[in-house]
């Protein structure tokens, strides 16, 4: 059994024996990405105010601790303000977040990122979604604190909560790259080193640009149907970037379908694909180990 961490899910929202089935596989770490409306399995008919985020980042907080005592899983959380789901006055979550990320179970700030596609229907104007990132990647330019950078996925609106829809003529190939780079400017002008810089959710369309043109974080997602990447891609990623700046997560979401067993899958592909052992130990624990801090 290899060990691994989990360095992005949603695992608040699944059950007991999905958590059991995790560490037994050998997850030893976890960091829940607790900020977005949606992943709660909550269906909304107006849009999120402040006190609606502050409780959704209170209860996973809560959970990861219960979790880590009966599954033997260092789980620690990220909070932040998602652009997936309209919030309404998030400007006053601003000033409550430092007092969150104090806290030694907050990982990160996040995930947080521009997304053109809002989940229920809403919708919310690029500009000030712009804001709110710059605001939160001072943040965490100010605090020291990782922050985990959504890049948003081509929505088809009849496949997803309340008819999202995805705004604007950017074609599927192009589109999470043009965000990113969207995602950058407000990054860089907010003087956020890329040393703290976690850049998700990647995919053959940007893996080399993080590696070329970025000093960040390369964050796979694995997990989410939603997103299907196959375990040899990540065989060919290593190979033609090594491995110093991958990190493996699952992304398990609860209301959609998920592979449970997908990071140790991408480790026995790498295994068989030649990968060195240390390689492999840099992409599915060591990365996320020293950024976000677990001491394992």
């Amino acid at each position: 059994m290899d060990r691994f961490i989990d360095s992005h899910n949603h695992l608040h929202g699944f059950s007991f024996d999905d958590w059991e089935l995790q560490g037994m596989c050998g997850m030893v770490g976890s960091v829940i990405s607790c900020g977005n409306p949606h992943v709660h399995r909550e269906i909304w008919k107006r849009a999120p105010e402040p006190e609606d985020v502050r409780r959704l980042w209170e209860s996973p907080l809560r959970m990861a601790e219960a979790a880590e005592a009966k599954h033997h899983i260092r789980a620690m959380c990220a909070v932040g303000v998602s652009s997936m789901t309209r919030v309404d006055g998030w400007e006053r979550l601003i000033d409550e977040l430092p007092g969150f990320l104090e806290n030694e179970r907050v990982a990160a700030l996040g995930e947080v990122g521009l997304d053109p596609g809002q989940y229920f229907g809403f919708s919310w104007e690029l500009e000030d979604q712009a804001r709110c990132l710059e605001a939160q990647a001072r943040l965490a330019s100010e605090l020291k604190k990782p922050l985990m950078l959504h890049t948003p996925t081509y929505k088809n609106p009849k496949e997803f909560l309340g008819g999202v829809d995805t705004q604007g003529e950017v074609s599927p190939e192009e589109f999470r790259l043009h965000y990113l780079k969207m995602d950058l400017e407000i990054i860089n002008a907010a003087g956020l080193d890329h040393a703290l810089l976690v850049i998700d959710h990647v995919d053959a369309t940007i893996v080399d640009f993080v590696h070329e043109e970025t000093g960040a974080w390369c964050a796979t997602s694995l997990g989410s149907r939603l997103r299907p990447i196959p375990p040899s891609a990540v065989v060919e990623w290593v190979r033609r970037h090594g491995a110093g700046r991958i990190m493996l997560n699952s992304d398990l979401i609860p209301y959609t379908s998920n592979d449970l067993y997908c990071i140790p899958r991408a480790i026995r592909a790498m295994r068989r694909g030649g990968i060195a052992e240390a390689e492999i130990e840099k992409a599915a624990f060591g990365n996320a180990n020293a950024l976000f801090g677990f001491g394992l």
